[in-house]
């Protein structure tokens, strides 16, 4: 049973990472200002360093830094390795680097399912959530449900899963996930519906806002970089009860940059953000989604058999950033107006791009 509630106040967060480290995190703070004690990533020392007499292409490299072309600005060892244009763009001296995916690690991070694997770029990486285990509502999986089902890894070893309700119980055993997990069920009656709305807009500040699960990463942007993308598919037990109905718990990808208010970069093309009222989100359910418990059977009070749930299809988002510029992207979902009926998104296959992209999500 979905309730709105008008009380709408700050909380603060606490968790602990896949690999046992504790973190605090300011909930209010979405744009990635908290601190993160997590030890997933260490933050990096990089500068590049300042242009020089000796620097032909002003890209901030010598041939003393270490700089292959000097009259090729987008080439350089600040610069990501296009896997395909038979360029050493990060002077290296290996032309198109084969893809080695972070997450075929023992251990991967969040971060590494998302194949944000360069220490150049990835700045740091931040947890927030209030689930009292990690593997609750993040975790990396090789795959989620049953083999054969619809979702298969886009890149690498592994993909990056934020749930607002159990992820690891679910994994290959059909539990519905209806009612699903409140977070808070361990320590009160219900979610209290205090956490900030995750909306970079502001949110209606009429609804609970409950079992928020986050991954924060700050990037800097490679040299030779005009754009960027990643994958993702959301899913969510809300279908059918809540098509519709006005509320919804939702998945966002906030974009913060210097100077610039945050935004959500994942919507369809009415600007819709991505949940079960999104032009991508699948009614009827098309997508296989064995195992994960968002497909199993449901009973109505009346006895009509119905889904327990639906998802979208694979989607791309992908988005235009200026070269060595930093910016944070926070990828957020939440429970919205309860603490059950679960929903979940996986993360893939991020990837930097040379040309400017065409700003967006896509099926894929």
């Amino acid at each position: 049973m979905r309730r709105p509630y008008t009380l709408m106040l700050a909380l603060a967060l606490a968790s602990c990472s896949p690999d046992g480290g504790s973190f605090s995190y300011d909930a209010a703070d979405v744009d990635g200002a908290g601190t993160d004690t997590s030890g997933l990533d260490t933050p990096v020392d990089y500068t590049p360093p300042d242009s020089s007499p000796d620097d032909n292409d002003a890209d901030g490299y010598s041939p003393a830094d270490g700089d292959c072309n000097d009259f090729e600005r987008f080439v350089n060892p600040g610069a990501f390795d296009d896997p395909e244009n038979g360029v050493d763009d990060d002077c290296d001296t290996v032309a198109d680097n084969p893809f080695t995916g972070c997450d075929c690690d023992a251990e991967p991070t969040l971060a590494g399912g998302l194949d944000l694997c360069d220490p150049r770029f990835l700045v740091l990486a931040e947890e927030v959530g209030p689930a009292p285990d990690a593997a609750w509502g993040r975790d990396v999986h090789t795959q989620y449900g049953s083999a054969g089902n619809d979702l298969s890894v886009r890149a690498g070893c592994g993909y990056t899963i934020l749930d607002t309700g159990r992820v690891a119980p679910y994994v290959g055993t059909g539990s519905n996930r209806q009612p699903g997990t409140d977070f808070y069920a361990s320590t009160v009656l219900e979610c209290p519906g205090e956490e900030t709305d995750p909306d970079p807009t502001g949110g209606t500040g009429d609804v609970d806002i409950c079992d928020t699960e986050q991954l924060v990463v700050h990037l800097r942007a490679p040299t030779n970089a005009s754009g960027f993308s990643f994958d993702f598919i959301y899913l969510s037990s809300e279908y059918p009860e809540y098509v519709g109905f006005g509320y919804n718990d939702t998945f966002y990808a906030i974009l913060k940059r210097l100077s610039m208010p945050a935004q959500n970069i994942s919507y369809d093309d009415l600007g819709n953000e991505i949940e079960v009222d999104n032009a991508f989100f699948e009614n009827p359910p098309v997508t296989r989604l064995d195992g994960t418990g968002y497909s199993d059977t449901c009973y109505s009070l009346l006895g009509v058999a119905e889904p327990c749930g639906s998802s979208t299809g694979w989607l791309r988002s992908s988005w235009n950033i200026e070269p060595g510029e930093e910016f944070t992207l926070t990828f957020s979902i939440h429970d919205e107006g309860d603490g059950i009926y679960d929903s979940m998104v996986i993360l893939d296959n991020f990837a930097w791009s040379l040309s400017p992209v065409e700003q967006g999500t896509i099926i894929i």
